[in-house]
């Protein structure tokens, strides 16, 4: 009954489902993972939350010889201490996620995401090693969208990794960082995306005349002092040699698009997507340098879609890198790597996500949050989050006559159910009493083991997540 408690709350985290069991009278509940620093409260045999932390493991200062960097078995406590979920590319794929070492994650087609549940066991998992964590292990995230990771209980007992529902392993035959060989294999096994989809070799080029490569500068032996590593005006030839878009994290914001410097690309609410135009010229285009290219041009891509890439000829003449169709920017305020400085400067500026989005901080976007603890009815201040919670019929997380699971984003209406406990994974959400979030409500921050404690005594019928 644990696996599949497990398996309905990361299943609905990762996929907006709205899930019911049927559970007998003293079945316990447990919940996979919370924010950044929330921990969820209760019986739960998980104990503690995940901690997911935003960026690298290097970055994140995680110590040597643990995490991805372990070189013995993988369900050691030393090897589940943290593991990192890169936006790349690998090979011929992009994007694919890779781990904190660079080794290509994959998905296995005899899995099921709608619930999350692995098939490979025994042997199979001995060839497939599935990316395990356990209760207060960190995950850093890098170009990964939090909303998209979730966890389930294996067969074995352990908890393993899960993307857009899809439980997701490393392969024992790539023996170094980069390698793609487990790549169709038996037509089922697939490098995985950020999202869960299977990852495809790269459509390559949108623009003719420019050249697009999977991977990074460095990767691809881009010389020294040209491109996004070159010290002088951004229209010089040899800064115009190539430029490097990578999908990753800055500051709080995630993912995002960065180059090969490291340095955040925005977007300019006032130009135009469809078609594509720069409205950033003289003073501005200063102050905001354009990403330029010109014919014959390197771009490498880094869990960015090549697909989503393109270029548009500015007022001056110079050719625009556009990502989703809106021309991108660096800020001239950013001094240093993974500065964010130019984010909702004006109202108009933010940084560019891999499909050319703009990404806003988390606590505005409806991302994991670090909020006081337990419930405030009525609550108006607090900024809601995503993720999901699991309603149970009883208190203290019993389920004597079910329990309910909703995930978000917005507003979502179930059957009026008699809830006495909620777990909650993110958040902080709204629980209403009637349906279309009307009626009585309650604000949680964190799993409620009474709902009657906080003051909420009637049926919920609906749940306000972030939008």
């Amino acid at each position: 009954m644990l696996r599949n408690r497990v398996a309905l709350l990361a299943a609905a985290a990762a996929l907006g489902t709205l899930a019911l069991t049927a559970c007998g009278p003293g079945n316990n509940t447990s919940s996979s993972s919370s924010g950044s620093s929330s921990s969820t409260s209760g019986p739960s045999e998980l104990g503690h939350t995940l901690d997911f932390k935003l960026g690298t493991a290097q970055a994140n200062h995680a110590p040597p010889g643990t995490g991805d960097f372990y070189r013995g078995a993988r369900n050691a406590p030393a090897a589940m201490k943290w593991v990192q979920l890169t936006a790349g590319a690998a090979g011929p794929l992009n994007p694919v996620v890779v781990d904190g070492a660079g080794f290509t994650l994959y998905r296995f087609d005899k899995d099921t995401a709608q619930p999350s549940k692995s098939n490979c066991n025994d042997a199979c998992a001995t060839t497939w090693p599935p990316v395990l964590v356990r209760p207060g292990s960190k995950i850093f995230l890098s170009g990964v969208e939090r909303s998209a990771i979730g966890v389930v209980r294996r067969d074995d007992g352990d908890l393993q990794v899960t993307i857009g529902g899809w439980p997701v392993y490393r392969f024992s035959k790539d023996i170094a960082p980069g390698q793609t060989n487990g790549e169709g294999v038996g037509g089922t096994w697939f490098g995985v995306t950020p999202d869960g989809a299977k990852a495809l070799p790269s459509q390559g080029a949108t623009h003719s005349g420019l050249d697009y490569l999977n991977g990074t500068a460095q990767q691809n032996n881009a010389p020294a002092n040209t491109g996004d590593f070159y010290n002088g005006p951004r229209n010089d030839t040899a800064a115009m040699k190539w430029v490097q878009l990578s999908a990753g994290s800055a500051g709080a914001l995630n993912p995002i698009v960065h180059d090969g410097a490291d340095f955040t690309l925005y977007r300019f609410d006032k130009d135009t997507a469809q078609p594509s135009k720069s409205n950033c010229n003289g003073a501005c285009a200063t102050t905001w340098p354009p990403v330029l290219v010109r014919p014959g041009s390197k771009i490498f891509v880094d869990g960015v879609p090549a697909s989503q890439v393109g270029v548009v000829r500015r007022d001056d003449g110079g050719l625009q890198v556009t990502i989703g169709g809106w021309p991108v920017y660096r800020f001239s305020k950013d001094t240093a790597p993974g500065q964010t400085n130019g984010e909702g400067v004006g109202g108009t500026w933010f940084a560019v996500s891999p499909a050319g989005q703009k990404v806003l901080p988390m606590s505005q976007g409806g991302n994991d949050q670090n909020p006081p603890q337990g419930g405030n009815t009525g609550a108006p201040s607090v900024a809601l989050g995503s993720g999901s919670v699991i309603l149970d019929s009883g208190t203290n997380f019993q389920e004597p006559n079910g329990s309910i699971g909703v995930s978000g984003p917005g507003c979502r209406s179930i059957p009026p159910f008699p809830a006495k406990s909620a777990q909650l994974l993110g958040g902080p959400i709204k629980i209403w009493s009637k349906p279309n979030c009307t009626g009585t409500s309650a604000v949680l921050t964190a799993s409620v083991p009474d709902l009657s404690a906080i003051g909420f005594t009637e049926d919920v019928a609906s749940v306000r997540f972030a939008n």
